[in-house]
């Protein structure tokens, strides 16, 4: 990035402006002009952490730091404060500025570079943090001025990784760097890196992903900070050889908010309408005991929403989005190519059980991960060429938590928090009529025809959802 022509435009650049102070939550700070200033972005970030008090080692680690506005203003909260950045101009800036505020930070020239392919050696310390923080580079190459920024600002705004930086962050995460098992990462990104959705790049690495805060700007465009951590950590796992259902084992047996289990055969297992869920040789099988506090939020909407989310972060290649499709209420269908009758490889059920004071739900979720022992209508993950169980239950455990899980009162789901499950059952043909979804029902829905006919559908074979079904 930094070849002959861009350094002498760095040095023409910086030697045409002054530094400039800047007010940012009641500081002034010394800001170089190629050094990212305190930007409604970084208010968004700072809402958070405001609200995050110091835990566990109060070991907080900001990457892309910049002027130090938030690192500043976390070591003020009373985190210990690691920092860094690529520029040295930021360095500079960040340490000359918590000198003027009387606080100490560990700052150092390095960071998640964008050429870097690998997970890097980072260059900060290599501890583990309770939370990390990253205002990412977010903006697409194409949507900058060369003429506007200098090589050094343009390393802090552009995200020009192959992969997308989001996915060296999660890979690095995922491997035990980063963050402690209980720390949580606050990321500044885009919806959508590349072509996939910046939740789903996270999840697919067995991260729990959840948007906590959203920013809409004049222009229209949308940032979000979205907030990760390792699933369920103090939930345990367990596992069976064979059991009769594991939504059943979960409700009678001694768990905890949290626990899961897998089982490799399922001898009674359920569907909907307490049909009998067929078991295959090579099917993954899961169920997930949640909070009792969802035993009342757990609507046919957020049954399709889980649906969705799982089939969104079971596409990990960009021609599996026409591939795999959500079915209302709760099933998972597939083709092996464009064309193709759509098959069913999956669904998920929750359950629940309530007597006196005890209260438990569950979610079980059944995915054909083999082509062994199907019938005529089936599916399976293996035609599209996933089948790995270890993989599969890294994914949707990551799906499960970042719908379900209480990691901390400050990363509440946010309104429609990931998918607006109304939005996607709004409108649909059915009957070859334009219909508008009046209302869900526990085993059916009720349609409003253009025409004014209503209809009440127990199975959506025939229903095409304007915004569900890929057209």
């Amino acid at each position: 990035m930094f070849n002959h022509k861009r350094a002498l435009r760095e040095i023409e650049f910086l030697s045409e402006q002054e530094a400039k102070i800047y007010t940012w939550n009641s500081m002034e700070l010394v800001v170089p002009p190629t050094v990212y200033p305190p930007r409604e972005d970084t208010d968004l970030l700072h809402d958070i952490v405001a609200d995050i008090a110091p835990f566990g080692a109060k070991k907080l680690l900001e990457i892309g730091c910049g002027s130090g506005a938030i690192s500043i203003a976390a070591a003020k909260l009373g985190w210990s404060v690691d920092a860094c950045d690529i520029n040295p101009y930021a360095v500079a800036a960040a340490r000359n500025n918590a000198k003027r505020h009387n606080v100490v930070l560990q700052v150092s020239e390095s960071g998640l570079g964008p050429q870097d392919e690998q997970i890097p050696d980072f260059g900060w310390n290599h501890d583990l943090y309770d939370v990390v923080l990253w205002n990412m580079p977010y903006i697409p190459q194409k949507e900058v001025n060369e003429n506007l920024l200098g090589p050094l600002e343009e390393a802090s705004l552009i995200d020009t990784h192959p992969t997308g930086l989001l996915d060296v962050f999660a890979r690095s995460m995922s491997n035990g760097k980063l963050c402690t098992w209980n720390g949580i990462a606050l990321l500044v990104c885009r919806e959508v890196v590349h072509w996939k959705r910046s939740v789903d790049v996270l999840r697919q690495q067995g991260l729990a992903a959840r948007i906590v805060r959203t920013l809409t700007f004049e222009d229209r465009e949308t940032i979000h900070v979205i907030a990760a951590w390792h699933p369920f950590v103090s939930g345990k796992h367990h596992k069976f050889k064979e059991i009769d259902s594991t939504n059943a084992e979960l409700l009678r047996g001694d768990y905890a908010s949290g626990d899961s289990l897998v089982a490799v055969a399922q001898t009674q297992g359920r569907g909907r309408h307490g049909n009998t869920w067929q078991d295959h040789p090579g099917s993954f099988k899961a169920s997930w005991l949640l909070d009792k506090r969802h035993l009342k939020s757990t609507t046919p909407y957020v049954q399709l929403e889980m649906a969705q989310q799982i089939r969104n972060a079971l596409c990990l290649e960009r021609n599996q989005t026409n591939l795999i499709l959500t079915k209302w209420p709760n099933d998972l269908l597939l083709r092996s190519s464009v064309g193709e009758k759509w098959r069913k490889f999956g669904g998920i059920l929750f359950q629940s059980f309530s007597r006196g004071d005890e209260q438990r739900i569950v979610v079980g979720i059944g995915i054909n991960a083999s082509m062994k022992g199907l019938q005529k209508g089936q599916a399976s993950l293996e035609e599209i060429g996933q089948s790995k169980h270890s993989d599969l239950f890294a994914v949707l455990s990551a799906v499960v938590a970042s719908m379900f899980e209480h990691k901390h009162d400050a990363l509440k789901r946010i309104g429609n928090g990931s998918i607006a499950s109304e939005f996607l059952l709004s409108d649909c043909f059915y009957r070859g009529k334009t219909c508008t979804l009046q209302k869900v029902g526990e085993h059916d829905i009720e349609l409003l025809s253009d025409g004014e006919e209503t209809y009440r559908v127990g199975d959506d074979e025939e229903i095409i959802w304007t915004n569900l079904h890929p057209q």
